[in-house]
């Protein structure tokens, strides 16, 4: 059967080609660099009946695209925990303008959190597999009196922290470990980690802990933050804290620091 030159064979070429061609275009995959304030949050990763970074990043971005979304972080911070530097990442069917998405997010996020760069990256990114390093850092005010504006931000201690033997017992930590007796059991992740860079920083009352590694257990860095005050106070000595770092212990070496000191510092792809 021909009709005008075009038969039913070529229709069917050209149907099939087209359909072919909508599900062979690439998908636009965007990197998108967040910021939160963790206090209202149960959490990043979405739970069901439960306020949480990714529910509320996939509300809002499905609600742009006009599609569902559904997002990647690159570290998954508990309740309460914050973020300066989470890098998420999503794929979408519509093309945006990188500062439009910004912009447009920025507007309509709730304040506690906030987008600091949207940008378009190739289609094998991805934000939790492809990172290479992550950063977290903890913030401890340790003053004789309460500072009531950095309640929800830091821990607040007291009593005059050795900080002679915070900086060690942070060295100790550098270098490769098994931080089984530092962290909430995973049974699919490895324990042994090797930390790529563990140091303090003091200005006055403000004391801040950076911590680097390929990756974290889960409240890892709040053990070890929680294990070096116990050894500024001269509760627990740098030769335990060491021997924590070498065989399994049924007992926690410290309790852990509370979350509202610990942020998602960066991360390194």
């Amino acid at each position: 059967m021909d009709y005008k030159g075009f038969s039913i064979l070529n229709y069917w070429y050209f149907i099939s080609n087209f359909i072919a061609g909508i599900f062979l275009v690439d998908m636009p995959n965007w990197k998108l660099q967040i910021s939160y304030l963790g206090r209202d949050f149960y959490g990043f990763q979405r739970l069901k009946g439960k306020r949480t970074v990714q529910g509320e990043m996939e509300k809002i971005l499905s609600y742009i695209f006009n599609e569902e979304i559904k997002i990647v972080g690159a570290g998954r911070t508990d309740a309460g925990v914050h973020a300066l530097g989470q890098v998420i990442s999503f794929k979408s069917q519509r093309e945006w303008e990188e500062e439009k998405i910004k912009s447009v997010l920025n507007k309509l996020l709730p304040t506690d959190i906030v987008v600091k760069n949207v940008e378009k990256v190739e289609d094998n990114f991805h934000a939790r597999f492809s990172a290479k390093r992550r950063w977290y850092m903890y913030f401890i005010y340790n003053h004789s009196e309460k500072n009531i504006f950095l309640s929800d931000f830091s821990w607040w201690i007291k009593e005059p922290l050795d900080r002679n033997l915070l900086m060690r017992s942070a060295f100790i930590i550098k270098g490769k470990h098994d931080f089984v007796n530092f962290a909430v059991k995973e049974s699919e992740k490895n324990t042994v980690i090797e930390i790529l860079e563990s140091f303090w920083c003091f200005k006055k009352d403000h004391l801040f802990y950076f911590i680097c590694a390929p990756y974290f257990l889960r409240k890892m860095v709040r053990f070890l933050v929680g294990s070096m005050v116990e050894i500024s106070l001269g509760r627990k000595s740098l030769g335990d804290f060491e021997s924590y770092l070498i065989e399994e212990y049924r007992d926690r070496f410290s309790a852990p620091a509370p979350s509202n000191g610990l942020y998602l510092y960066k991360i390194d792809y």
